[in-house]
């Protein structure tokens, strides 16, 4: 007769069924984070569409103007400074140089970064924020500040 306590399955079959059940686990672990993942990534799809669809007429058609400014400023032709209301101000702005304006008009106006504008204007960062800081000052000197 067998002693109860000798084993009598077969190692093999155990430690494949083992191996099995772990490479299930994981298949399982791994189908369940990435269906977490998709849904997550149709929930912030779902957020963005529902702001999108809030944009307001008047966001619309100030982004419309925009753009149009950019394309006419992309061809050279910048809006008249003397469109501004302080005299002190355009007579400033019209004393500086040709560049000093251009940086300050896409610093102010179109809201470009010293990174962006030193690559459209193929100049480095530092210099860009050096001229534009530069007329920033001399701007206020001509209008009598400090």
């Amino acid at each position: 007769m067998k002693n109860k306590e000798e084993y009598t399955g077969s190692k093999v079959k155990n430690q494949f069924t083992a191996y099995l059940l772990d490479s299930i686990r994981g298949i399982r672990s791994f189908y369940l984070e990435k269906k977490i993942k998709v849904s997550d990534a149709e929930t912030l799809v779902d957020e963005v569409v529902k702001s999108d669809l809030k944009s307001s007429v008047e966001e619309l058609l100030e982004q419309k103007q925009k753009e149009e400014l950019l394309l006419q400023e992309a061809m050279g032709v910048y809006p008249e400074w003397d469109e501004l209301t302080d005299q002190r101000l355009v007579r400033s702005l019209m004393r500086l140089s040709e560049e000093e304006r251009k940086l300050i008009y896409q610093h102010v106006f179109e809201e470009r970064t010293f990174d962006e504008m030193s690559r459209f204007n193929g100049m480095t960062s530092d210099r860009a924020k050096g001229i534009y800081y530069y007329a920033i000052r001399k701007i206020r000197k001509m209008m009598g500040g400090k």
